[in-house]
């Protein structure tokens, strides 16, 4: 019984650190990608590791990046508006950021050269989402 309840902890463990795979970083992680995701008008956001989560276009308005609470880790923001107009504030995962490249949708922690499984090959970028 011991072992099933390690077994289950383990699996549990596994599972929640792949959802938040780029999510707390170095500062230079973070002004790298901020840098990046200036120049970009448009991303999707996506956590294609997540059961019942859809790809969502947003338009770039605001980027920046700050340090967390207990000043280890950064977290890049981004503020923008998703397709039907509505705003959008979130706290990026850059494993779960894809940005155009070519007509591929590629992820932004593969293309910034960071660790991570964003859990999907490029996509075409032309796809219309809902969300």
């Amino acid at each position: 019984m011991k072992n099933f309840i390690l077994l289950f902890a383990l699996l549990c463990t596994a599972f929640v650190s792949r959802a938040d795979q780029l999510q707390a970083l170095t500062q230079q992680q973070a002004e790298a990608a901020v840098a990046y995701l200036k120049k970009e008008p448009i991303v999707i956001l996506w956590c294609s590791c997540c059961d019942d989560d859809l790809p969502q276009k947003v338009t770039v308005n605001e980027v920046f990046y700050k340090k967390d609470d207990e000043g280890k880790y950064y977290s890049v923001i981004l503020k923008g508006r998703d397709e039907s107009g509505q705003e959008v504030e979130q706290y990026l995962d850059l494993a779960y950021v894809f940005v155009k490249k070519g007509k591929k949708a590629k992820c932004l922690g593969k293309v910034l050269k960071f660790e991570c499984d964003p859990c999907t090959t490029p996509f075409d970028w032309s796809i219309q989402y809902e969300g």
